[in-house]
């Protein structure tokens, strides 16, 4: 908050009440997100003097759009300034929630080589329960061309299954020859439930085929 108006940091249904130097400010906010990234901002009580109602606009949340009074316009990130509201106008956010790749700093030994996948604010992982009958975590890598689909709150996504041979002798040597590859559609879930439907392996970052 400052004197000449309200920032939404954080989208959760509610009410925000603050006292601006031009008078109270009163706000209803209702939405899903991040289930859905629909943001309703009702404005219940606004002063006489101009005021302004800050939006938090995502770095990842590409195409995101604002509607005030009728107009769309695409939302302008870090923040989207709408002004001249009055009692009884609503400010509606929309925030893309498609799940899109996110890749790793390439300085980072552990996870060089990956790519994980997040929706909207949610970053999604690989669990053990999802995959077919003989197929290992270890064993799954993806392709970052072929972009992955939404599923409920998760997201699906094409991976190959290599599979190699457990070693005889040194674990080094000759470039190793897979044992058995296959085409697996794998879906991702949020990683806050790993481990909700019981003891299981689970993985965000994934290497890239």
């Amino acid at each position: 908050m400052s004197d000449d108006g309200v920032q939404l940091l954080q989208y959760v249904t509610g009410q925000v009440r603050a006292e601006l130097a031009g008078g109270t400010v009163r706000l209803e906010i209702a939405t899903r997100y991040p289930a859905d990234g629909v943001v309703a901002v009702t404005v219940v009580e606004a002063p006489d003097r101009p005021w302004d109602l800050t939006l938090r606009v995502p770095v990842w949340a590409e195409g995101a759009t604002v509607e005030d009074g009728g107009r769309v316009a695409r939302a302008q990130g870090p923040g989207h300034v709408v002004s001249n509201l009055a009692a009884g106008d609503v400010v509606v956010l929309r925030l893309p929630l498609t799940p899109r790749w996110t890749y790793p700093d390439p300085r980072i030994d552990a996870v060089r080589g990956t790519v994980a996948v997040e929706r909207g604010p949610l970053v999604l992982c690989a669990e053990s329960v999802d995959l077919p009958d003989g197929v290992d975590l270890e064993t799954l890598c993806v392709d970052p061309m072929l972009p992955p689909r939404p599923d409920g709150d998760g997201a699906l996504v094409e991976a190959t299954s290599v599979a190699f041979a457990e070693p005889d002798g040194a674990p080094y040597g000759p470039l190793p020859v897979p044992s058995a590859v296959r085409s697996v559609e794998c879906r991702l879930v949020p990683y806050h439930r790993w481990a909700n439907r019981g003891p299981s392996t689970m993985r965000v970052w994934l290497p890239r085929g």
